[in-house]
């Protein structure tokens, strides 16, 4: 079934910044599961997909003067899941590239939690 884009950005902005952060922080959660796993390859890359959408939703529509340090980790986050989805089929080969994006998964997720949750 595929997911209309626009329909999909306009309910995600809906919600105020620290919900759509815990939306992503719940992708995270997500993408480190299945990579400790092994499993559901596809789900995985669909995560990564879907975090990378919103990862630029909320820096488009943050104001930059109040909220530069959220953007700038968002983008560096960004980098980091399109370095995961360039490398996707020899990462997933490997039980130490997919243990490996798991924890740092986890970091991202506890770091944005921890600073940009209210």
């Amino acid at each position: 079934m595929a997911v209309n884009l626009d329909i999909f950005k306009t309910q995600y902005l809906q919600h105020d910044v620290s919900a759509q952060i815990g939306r992503l922080v719940e992708n995270l959660t997500q993408i480190k599961a299945v990579a400790q796993a092994g499993t559901e390859e596809k789900l995985a890359q669909d995560l990564i997909r879907e975090s990378q959408f919103f990862v630029e939703w909320i820096v488009s529509s943050l104001n930059l003067d109040t909220n530069l340090d959220l953007a700038s980790e968002l983008v560096e986050l960004q980098r980091q899941l399109s370095r995961w989805k360039l490398h996707w089929s020899k990462l997933w080969l490997s039980s130490g590239d997919r243990l490996q994006i798991a924890r740092c998964s986890q970091e991202w997720s506890d770091r944005l939690f921890k600073s940009h949750m209210r």
